[in-house]
């Protein structure tokens, strides 16, 4: 019998941040104990939120303000976590350049992970007084305490690092939370399904689902929409395996406030459109607007934005100077200017289109692999709240028959509380037995020269055995797609050995490469990266395990046999074996 702990879920999102926490001993009743933060501070009624925070941080001369609490004429640091890794080019590359030189309320430019630690310390500082109330401040700091933090399903290993430094600079550690004992990152769409698979339980759509069917997770935020198909593997109790490897891609909901942008300029002409921006729409900040502009756009995102459905349309107040302009032709009116149907829908196109090519690609998928029947699409997360992209994506799969759209009860807040009812399975029982893995992972190699196969100017004569040899090889661990247990501890080993020569310092340096294409390569090439070393100083291992050799040229040399393996869990292990004993790992740590 497992004793009472505390489950903390942390869900940091490129435009909203949530929290939630669970204080419990049974699993089984989980879901009705998973708490929502929800008293978020904001000074403005108008932009006050119930189950998350605006990820938004400025520093002014006066201290930080965060989240609601900035003014709305200020300028602020937002959308901060697409720079804690490497955006694609468009819309995403122009914010991350930004965000880069952004110099807000001062003339520090700061790291990325600095912006980030500054915000999220203001979140456990709101938490740790959610906990103090609810379960008062002497009692909760004596439960164990799992923390469990969500990352986009697209991540590199190295934004999941710097996430993780962030987390841990703003204080989220013994300090201020004296028994945690355990902090794991789980995928955004993961903690979805998680939280889906407890939401749907017992229902009509819970019925219907048998061992093999699928459904797709469409996580769609303010900055990224991530996707996941995941199969059926159990029915009691309920377990899935990922169907698919995670996609995605920076066409969230905050794409349509660019959009608005571009319709009022054009609406408006440059000429007035200057009046209240200071700018052309093309020159304006992505990451702060000026005060006029910033309360049109408040007020269009609360309105026309989160309302639309395809057929309304909307009257905006419009700041002085133009709110004294009565113009027919421009639509403007006491102080007011028509957004039709149809220019909304044009504000839409952009994410919706994306949106609904990722879904295509993973209903293709799951088709292709002939392992799984589609059944569903939940629609989680913030942006899935818009009546507009919800019939959308309804209308597109009833292309698919069998294929229903679903967006469950609190859709905006669904991966924080998954992330709590991930961390409430540490007795052994997890919701997704199988995982795909994200990225090819191994190390680099010299084997024996094979003409024709391998590039002459990659040869080299060993100086140990003489013989013909490639340098800078790969051999893959694992590889992309490649399905990875929950419960197993270790998910890819090869073997390899390292020579010595009599006398020298015997240190082995074993290097961790990653590649995110699809094919994983055979050499070192410019999709390769290195993400980690691990070097082992093996001068105490038994002399026994050093089998004697000889070199062409009589010399004596010394042949230690390794075993490399590779486990990826919460965090990628890296270590090494040498009959049977672990002398040295590593958990990836990113520059």
């Amino acid at each position: 019998m497992l004793g009472n702990r505390l489950v903390i879920g942390l869900d940091y999102g490129t435009t909203y941040t949530g929290v939630s926490f669970c204080e419990t001993s049974d699993t089984n009743v989980m879901e009705e104990r998973i708490q929502i933060v929800q008293d978020w501070p904001s000074a403005h009624t108008m932009v006050g939120t119930k189950e998350k925070v605006p990820s938004e941080i400025a520093y002014l001369p006066d201290g930080i303000r965060w989240g609601s609490l900035i003014p709305p004429h200020v300028s602020r640091h937002m959308w901060t976590k697409l720079e804690l890794d490497s955006p694609k080019l468009g819309e995403a590359e122009k914010i991350r350049r930004e965000l880069s030189a952004m110099t807000v309320g001062g003339s520090t430019v700061r790291h990325p992970v600095d912006v980030v630690a500054a915000f999220l310390k203001e979140v456990k500082d709101h938490l740790l007084k959610n906990l103090d109330r609810q379960y008062g401040p002497e009692l909760w700091r004596t439960l164990p305490i799992t923390l469990v933090v969500t990352v986009p399903a697209v991540w590199s290993d190295a934004a999941k690092d710097r996430t993780m430094r962030a987390v841990s600079q703003a204080g989220f550690d013994t300090s201020a939370f004296p028994q945690l004992k355990r902090i794991v990152t789980t995928t955004e769409p993961e903690a979805a399904a998680i939280y889906t698979i407890k939401s749907v339980k017992g229902s009509a759509q819970d019925d219907a689902l048998k061992v093999g069917d699928g459904f797709v997770v469409c996580d769609m935020g303010g900055g990224t929409v991530d996707l996941i198909s995941y199969r059926i593997a159990e029915i009691e109790p309920t377990s899935v395996e990922e169907a698919s490897v995670g996609t995605g891609d920076q066409c969230g909901g905050s794409f349509v406030d660019r959009g608005f942008l571009t319709w009022l300029e054009t609406k408006l002409g440059m000429g007035d459109f200057v009046k209240i921006a200071g700018c052309s729409a093309a020159e304006l900040s992505r990451t702060s607007l000026p005060p006029k502009l910033g309360r049109m756009m408040q007020e269009f995102s609360l309105t026309a934005k989160s309302g639309f459905s395809g057929t309304e349309e909307y009257y905006l107040r419009l700041p002085a100077p133009l709110s004294g302009i009565d113009d027919e032709d421009r639509d403007m009116c006491d102080g007011e200017i028509l957004l039709k149907a149809s220019d909304i829908v044009i504000m839409f196109e952009f994410s919706l289109r994306r949106t609904l090519e990722l879904l295509k690609e993973q209903l293709k998928a799951a088709e292709r692999s002939g392992h799984v029947k589609i059944k569903y699409v939940f629609m989680v997360g913030g942006f899935a709240e818009s009546p507009y992209m919800h019939d959308q994506i309804k209308s597109m799969a009833g292309e698919y028959s069998s294929v229903q759209v679903i967006r469950p009860a609190y859709a905006w807040s669904a991966i924080v509380r998954g992330a709590a009812a991930k961390g409430l399975e540490s007795d052994g029982r997890t919701s997704v037995k199988f995982r795909k893995c994200r990225r090819n992972y191994g190390t680099m190699c010299n084997v024996v020269f094979r003409s024709g196969y391998h590039r002459e100017a990659d040869s080299y004569i060993c100086q140990f055995s003489g013989i013909k040899r490639a340098r800078s090889q790969m051999n893959w661990l694992i590889v992309k797609g490649q399905e990875l247990s929950s419960s197993a501890e270790i998910h890819g080993t090869m073997s390899l050995c390292s020579d010595f020569w009599p006398g020298s310092r015997r240190i082995v340096h074993l290097g961790l490469f990653s590649a995110d294409v699809d094919k994983a390569p055979t050499r070192l090439n410019e999709n390769v990266h290195k993400v980690a070393e691990l070097v082992i100083d093996v001068s105490t291992v038994p002399e026994s395990e050093f089998v004697v050799h000889r070199s062409p040229s009589s010399a004596v040399y010394h042949v230690l046999s390794i075993e490399v393996e590779i486990s990826v869990h919460s965090a990628l292990e890296y270590s090494m074996r040498i009959n049977g004993i672990k002398y040295g790992s590593i958990t990836a740590d990113y520059a």
